[in-house]
């Protein structure tokens, strides 16, 4: 007999809160096996959708990418999503570099007014 899970179990073993997974099943990401005295109760699989779910979410992926990797799985898709992933954490990547050496000149910044700044930047001689 396939052990059924509430709510509370399942949130526990993912580290996220009930209210988690109220909200991945409000969107259609999972689906209790049925209700048993008017609560949810939940199979082994609801919790690995879960884990699937966090993972994807801790490493950028949006509820519509989660969705398209779920509906129609395939590791095509999933290698498809991590590459297209991979190309947008590149772009951020190459953005963070340049904020960065915008402020660390901006942490060196010796004008003496935000005039004199602003007439800096504008010459772009500063950041």
């Amino acid at each position: 007999m396939i052990a059924m899970l509430g709510i509370g179990s399942v949130a526990r073993r993912v580290g996220v809160r009930p209210s988690t997974v109220r909200y991945y099943e409000a969107r259609g990401l999972i689906a209790p096996e049925k209700r048993i005295g008017g609560k949810r109760v939940y199979g082994p699989d609801a919790v690995e959708r879960m884990a699937l779910i966090v993972f994807a979410k801790k490493i950028g992926f949006s509820l519509k990418e989660i969705r398209m990797l779920i509906d129609g799985f395939s590791d095509a898709r999933w290698s498809h999503l991590a590459a297209t992933k991979l190309v947008e954490l590149e772009a951020m990547s190459q953005k963070i570099d340049v904020m960065r050496a915008a402020l660390q000149k901006i942490s060196r910044c010796e004008c003496g007014d935000i005039d004199q700044c602003a007439r800096a930047i504008a010459a772009k001689t500063c950041a």
